[in-house]
């Protein structure tokens, strides 16, 4: 029989039935509300249509909700074993008229959540990123997500800085989508990945002839191809030099001149260059042009690195987690404490894009519904870059709290650098207290 833990709010009644979808009991509840006579009923089939016992057993195993109708009336049933004798079968929403509204503004709902997310992937790859979809809640990414959000507002040229896999593109991205230009062409192009022998035409593009091979009714460059928009340059610190003067007349005149053309042509673009390298080195060793680098110095983003912003690791990971989910047909819903804590305590110096490969291997690995250390550290696939944490010996009680206040005392004084009164007031202690503990540890 149904204990009162599973009773919902509104109670239409249950019905039992054994593996073979015999009755074995039918709720005086749901004989009145569906206007059955259980006497003569002996197999659920003869009330209910619409669904099956294979469907009605699948369901019981993770107490899910199946559709039936119900004596001719549309109903939700929640499934629950019984015993491992057979299945209950509880009535959680009957079909009136007085609530169809509702129904169809829940279905609508869900349909509108559908679409939104169909969209948001089909979204075109050339700026398919806002601000709010850069994920982060400690201060560092909230700061510099509010001072992008400013920028975004003008046509300045702006400088993104920052290690490798921080997410420069995606500001760049999150930029142009806020601005005035939102409806012109995002144009990424990777100053990296372009031979030098190319780069010209690749930027400037080129007549009809302009040399062996061109095309015969010439072809635009990226500068052209950004007209309106914003042109994304990517490791602007690889430019090939001799390119950064042309360059640099792009952003002084706002005009270009095709390999092999005669005429010059207006461009109204917006740049943004990102770069992992220190430009001003650069220029000090003559492999940047300064003139250059103060040209695109107008506006300077510094997008911290993963280590600087550690409260967003593991809302990251989740993201990551729901990601692959979806691509790859799980369920993971969470991670272990001890997955967590290393997580926590690695340095990431890939960043963000380290972290989601990091993620895409576990789940390429895990089975059930967390993720675990055992996931990433296998004895037969090593991955030297990663080292699994080792237990340390188990100290007795007193060591163990002895070594917990030098580490709590110690990191007090380093976040006040050395303020003994506010580190007595962190560790919520008296000032007195915390000289003593110095002074028996012998801390300076």
């Amino acid at each position: 029989m149904l204990d009162e833990s599973k009773k919902t709010f509104w109670d239409w009644g249950f019905f039992e039935i054994d593996t073979n979808g015999r009755l074995i009991h039918v709720s005086q509840q749901l004989c009145e509300h569906f206007n059955l006579e259980s006497s003569q009923l002996t197999h659920f089939n003869q009330m209910l249509k619409e669904t099956s016992l294979q469907k009605i057993g699948i369901a019981a195993n993770s107490e899910a909700i199946v559709f039936g109708v119900l004596n001719n009336i549309p109903c939700l049933l929640k499934v629950f074993l019984c015993s491992q004798k057979g299945f209950i079968c509880q009535v959680i929403l009957k079909y009136e008229e007085s609530y169809r509204q509702e129904l169809l503004s829940l279905l609508n709902n869900n349909e509108q959540q559908k679409r939104r997310k169909v969209k948001r992937k089909q979204r075109p790859l050339s700026h398919s990123y806002t601000f709010e979809q850069i994920n982060g809640t400690s201060s560092a990414i909230e700061q510099i997500k509010e001072l992008a959000a400013r920028v975004s507002r003008g046509s300045s040229t702006v400088l993104l800085t920052g290690e490798s896999g921080t997410g420069k593109e995606l500001f760049a991205q999150a930029i142009h989508d806020l601005s005035p230009r939102r409806e012109g062409p995002f144009i990424p192009i990777n100053c990296a990945s372009i031979p030098e022998s190319l780069f010209e035409s690749e930027l400037f593009g080129y007549e009809a002839g302009a040399f062996s091979g061109a095309g015969k009714d010439g072809k635009p460059g990226k500068i052209e191809l950004a007209q309106n928009g914003t042109l994304f340059l990517d490791e602007i610190s690889e430019l090939p030099f001799i390119t950064q003067g042309k360059f640099l007349r792009v952003l002084q005149e706002r005009e270009i001149e095709r390999l092999g053309g005669t005429g010059r042509k207006r461009v109204d673009i917006r740049i943004i260059a990102a770069t992992n390298r220190d430009l001003m080195t650069l220029v000090q060793e003559g492999k940047f042009r300064q003139d250059l680098f103060y040209r695109l110095l107008v506006f300077e983003l510094k997008i911290p690195p993963l280590r600087d912003r550690k409260e967003d690791i593991l809302l990251l990971a989740d993201q990551f987690i729901d990601d692959f989910n979806d691509e790859f047909g799980l369920n993971v819903k969470e991670i272990d404490p001890l997955l967590k804590d290393w997580m926590l305590n690695y340095d990431w110096p890939g960043n963000v894009r380290e972290l989601k490969s990091f993620i895409e291997r576990g789940m390429n690995i895990v089975e059930g519904g967390t993720l675990t250390l055992d996931d990433f550290f296998l004895p037969y696939a090593n991955f030297p870059i990663y080292q699994k944490p080792q237990m340390k010996e188990l100290l007795s009680l007193e060591e163990e709290v002895t070594n917990a206040e030098i580490s709590a005392i110690e990191r007090a004084l380093e976040e006040t650098n050395g303020d003994k009164t506010l580190a007595a007031e962190k560790l919520n202690i008296h000032l007195a207290s915390l000289y003593r503990k110095m002074s028996k540890y012998n801390l300076k």
